[in-house]
């Protein structure tokens, strides 16, 4: 008995240490989101307003909000205080109880676009945004905007 204790345990041990950090997360999207290319937000930021042409990034930001009606879009706040919406390719979400600071890994590409005055109100409505907020919307803006085909986000509130 003492020699089947002991073999459960080590095979518990072993199967424990081949574990990597990417366990830890939970993937969604098409794409597989590799951890080990990932450069901070800032970087990402920069180079891409540096050339533009070179628009796929992987990169990791703490999640600020989160989509509360079909989990759709994430926000994470860039260095400038201006927050960074990331939408889904293909309209793949993550849950909306997704908790906020949690740092996630995103992979996809980056652009400008024009939001529209009804889609900036649309996802202050899906961020269930004060009517008050809302209602300073008078006009479209262009803004730096990320889609996601993979995104990893910690399965644990304990994993950073």
């Amino acid at each position: 008995m003492r020699i089947f204790v002991k073999a459960i345990l080590t095979l518990g041990l072993t199967l424990q240490s081949c574990s990597s950090p990417k366990d830890a997360f939970k993937h969604y999207g098409p794409d597989a989101v590799d951890m080990s290319k990932a450069i901070s937000m800032a970087e990402m930021v920069t180079q891409f307003n540096q050339n533009p042409q070179a628009d796929t990034f992987t990169f990791y930001a703490p999640i600020v909000n989160v989509c509360q009606s079909a989990g759709c879009w994430v926000n994470v706040k860039k260095e400038d205080g201006d927050l960074l919406r990331i939408r889904f390719k293909d309209h793949f979400g993550i849950p909306p109880n997704t908790e906020s600071g949690k740092t996630a890994y995103f992979h996809g590409i980056a652009y400008y676009d024009t939001i529209s005055i009804q889609l900036q109100k649309h996802f202050l409505e899906d961020g269930h945004a004060p009517q008050t907020e809302i209602d300073k919307i008078v006009s479209p803006k262009i803004e730096l905007n990320f889609q996601a085909d993979g995104v990893l986000i910690p399965s644990s509130s304990k994993q950073k």
